[in-house]
């Protein structure tokens, strides 16, 4: 946007918006997607992701022509030289003139989450995990997953399990992956010692993804106007909901006037209840932070912009933190 009172207005031309990893390279050296990539239909090369981007490389306009975008940036939680995990990498975002080159902006710690914390080993052994995996699904499904991964033939989830995330349709009588996870793992998670049950698939325990002011609150996943616990996130699924197109509301607990775009998930959601003018201009996420990770989060890293803007950690309150004049959010200046 803009800066100023009369002219706060979406600037979608004569920029290049420029994004880095920050100490982050390279990542084929680090994993061994690319290795197995061919193995399940991505034609890319090393330390290309699956939409093309890379490590360092431009924004494009999104589809509404609203805001800037690089999807799936092939970074893992390893940065260059260095063999702790680190899932919350940085991003240095450069704004430019595009026809001098001149630079407009610089927000240089961006945070980008990644993990690869799913912890299978806690109930399939920390040897041969993958192994297991497959011969366990062969023993309830009649599946032959391991014979195969022997012949050096592997299989992707979706060849038989719908997946919203991947844009895998719907299979007769198969369930979808989301509803085969937490279906069937659902009768055994009362084993796990974990407080935070859902730690044992998601990110993690070292992770730690849901860090947001909720989670400083204890509001937690399990709450039921969140995503509830393991069984209801499964019964809801039973129930008719989409995995990954359903999601939860901020208005189930915060009333209509903080709620979602109907049948918007918050992530692409817009404010609709402020100045007509930033009406359907402005994201959630602009205000509020990323699901999870929401203002003022328990990591330092995800209050970087507040900190910038308030000289603490917060959420975007006023119109009046970007730009000039008072402005309330919301309708209300919550």
């Amino acid at each position: 946007f803009a800066k100023g009172k009369e002219d706060a207005q979406l600037i979608t031309s004569g920029i290049t918006l420029e994004y880095e990893v920050n100490n982050n390279t390279s990542s084929a050296d680090k994993v061994n997607f690319w290795k197995y990539a061919e193995d399940y239909g991505f034609n890319i090369e090393p330390d290309e992701g699956i939409t093309g981007n890379k490590l360092k490389g431009t924004l494009t306009l999104s589809k509404d022509k609203k805001y800037f975008e690089a999807t799936a940036i092939p970074v893992v939680p390893y940065n260059d030289n260095q063999k702790q995990v680190n899932p919350y990498q940085t991003v240095k975002i450069t704004v430019r003139e595009s026809s001098t080159g001149k630079i407009l902006a610089i927000q240089d710690n961006v945070v980008l989450p990644v993990s690869d914390e799913m912890m299978c080993s806690n109930c399939h052994g920390t040897e041969d995990t993958d192994k297991n995996i497959l011969k366990s699904h062969d023993k309830k499904e009649g599946t032959k997953l391991y014979a195969d991964l022997t012949q050096n033939n592997r299989h992707s989830c979706s060849e038989c399990h719908s997946d919203n995330i991947s844009n895998v349709p719907d299979k007769s009588n198969v369930p979808s992956l989301s509803l085969a996870m937490h279906g069937f793992h659902s009768q055994t998670m009362g084993m796990s010692k974990l407080e935070n049950q859902c730690y044992n698939c998601h990110p993690g325990t070292v992770t730690k993804c849901l860090r947001g002011v909720m989670a400083a609150n204890n509001i937690t996943c399990n709450n039921s106007n969140c995503h509830g616990n393991i069984e209801q996130v499964s019964q809801s699924i039973e129930n008719g909901r989409k995995p990954w197109l359903d999601e939860p509301d901020c208005g189930a607990c915060h009333g209509p006037a903080y709620a979602v775009n109907p049948g918007i998930l918050y992530h692409n959601s817009y404010l609709i209840n402020g100045p007509d003018e930033m009406n359907g201009q402005i994201k959630c996420t602009s205000c509020h932070n990323s699901p999870h990770s929401e203002w003022p989060s328990t990591l330092t890293l995800d209050n970087v912009i507040p900190l910038q803007l308030y000289g603490k950690p917060d959420f975007i309150r006023q119109c009046s933190a970007c730009h000039e004049g008072t402005g309330k959010l919301h309708g209300a200046g919550r």
